[in-house]
């Protein structure tokens, strides 16, 4: 029962006990039209490596060859429950910047709290609700204002949000900004690039809601503007998607042999599938890995700098003025520092007794969920820019044939 004395906090209003499934208002968003920016530090100049375009295009060649028999994949993992089912909060206040919260006027920024959560689910996450001081990520706590959502029934896409404010600050506060390009410093770079990568994504899907609305010209307005005139983000959101797919292979014993909280028998063969990919064992994509292991165990590196930049990246969600960015947004980051601590592990901590080798075992389970979920995001957004490429490009070439004629 909903008792009549309330706080405030965060971006609305929230019974001082736990309240029940509620539909949490998003704050008032200002439509600018700022553009949008990618990490320039983190284009493809910044690996100090004279030979990088070359592998980089063959990975991009194998993503182009491979990936339209991955996504299929990847998009029917996302329907299950054990994937699309996150404990998030909202009402989370913005600790970077000052900010004005108040209830938005744009229905696309809503999201509706889920209301049939398996117990099961519950028990598991706030069983692996700890802390660790120098972690990748720290997803929200159980708390009274923590709720389930669904992100397939919530889904992201154009909202009107520009958010410009927030990347703004990610990209000059969190990604690295000195020296960069210096030998030594290509984990640094690799970062960045992950980073853009991330927005990229995000730009594809909100590029992708337009086009299913019907608004085809706009559409290839935003990816000309966002993707294809945006400095590497292209190369940037393939990079990204490369590093994700190798977390996914080294993670495969863990996501071969999960029980999925019961849903084995819908996920396994899939995921057995999806792990077993060409596209994953492709040398060309595994050296997106091998190099981002090779630059972080150099003489200059700090993976402590790493991990700090995912958490903050991840906090920083909470100031995105629009609930269902916020949550996408999460979720995104989370699968990204999941991705690293496959592959990189925690190390770097000063005391070689607590540094430990990356173990896909340790993941939670709200981290595999995230780590597919942001492997299906990457694989769409590649595939959609492969499209518009294509649609862009024939575009070209009959305004040219019609000026010739």
């Amino acid at each position: 029962m909903r008792l009549p004395f309330v706080i405030a906090i965060g971006c609305g209003y929230v019974n001082s006990l736990r309240p029940q499934p509620l539909r949490v208002p998003a704050p008032v968003v200002t439509r600018t039209r700022a553009p949008t920016l990618s990490a320039a530090v983190g284009s493809l100049c910044n690996y100090g490596d004279d030979d990088e375009g070359a592998w980089l295009s063959a990975g991009v060649a194998a993503v182009r060859a491979q990936n339209p028999s991955v996504l299929p994949l990847l998009q029917r993992l996302r329907e299950r429950r054990f994937f699309r089912l996150y404990a998030a909060d909202l009402l989370a206040g913005c600790s970077y910047m000052p900010s004005s919260e108040q209830p938005c006027e744009l229905g696309a920024c809503e999201v509706d709290a889920s209301e049939d959560v398996p117990p099961e689910l519950v028990e598991r996450d706030e069983s692996e609700s700890d802390f660790e001081l120098d972690s990748w990520a720290r997803w929200d706590q159980p708390s009274d204002f923590t709720e389930y959502y669904d992100i397939i029934e919530n889904g992201e896409g154009h909202t009107g949000y520009e958010g410009a404010e927030v990347w703004q600050f990610i990209h000059t506060k969190i990604c690295f900004q000195k020296g960069v390009a210096e030998r030594g410093n290509e984990w640094k770079g690799d970062f960045n690039r992950c980073v853009s990568g991330l927005h990229s994504a995000v730009s594809a899907s909100v590029v992708h809601d337009m086009h299913e609305r019907g608004d085809h010209e706009l559409a290839m307005q935003e990816y000309c503007r966002r993707l294809r005139d945006e400095p590497a983000a292209v190369a940037n959101l393939h990079f990204t998607y490369m590093v994700v797919l190798c977390a996914v292979g080294a993670a495969r014993e863990r996501l071969d042999g999960c029980a999925y909280l019961g849903e084995a028998d819908e996920i396994v063969d899939t995921m057995r599938e999806l792990t077993a990919s060409p596209l994953i064992s492709d040398p060309a994509v595994q050296l997106a890995a091998s190099n981002l292991r090779e630059h972080v165990v150099t003489a200059d590196a700090s993976a402590w700098k790493l991990r700090m930049r995912t958490r903050d990246l991840l906090n920083i969600c909470n100031c995105v003025q629009c609930n269902v960015c916020r949550l996408h947004g999460k979720v995104s980051v989370l699968g990204l520092a999941a991705a690293l601590q496959v592959l990189l592990g925690l190390q770097g901590r000063g005391e070689e007794t607590c540094d430990r080798p990356p173990d896909p075992a340790k993941l939670h389970r709200v981290e595999v969920a995230a780590l597919l979920t942001f492997c299906s995001k990457l694989s769409a957004a590649c595939e959609l820019v492969h499209r518009f490429e294509e649609m862009d490009t024939g575009k070209e070439v009959g305004v040219e044939s019609a000026a010739a004629a």
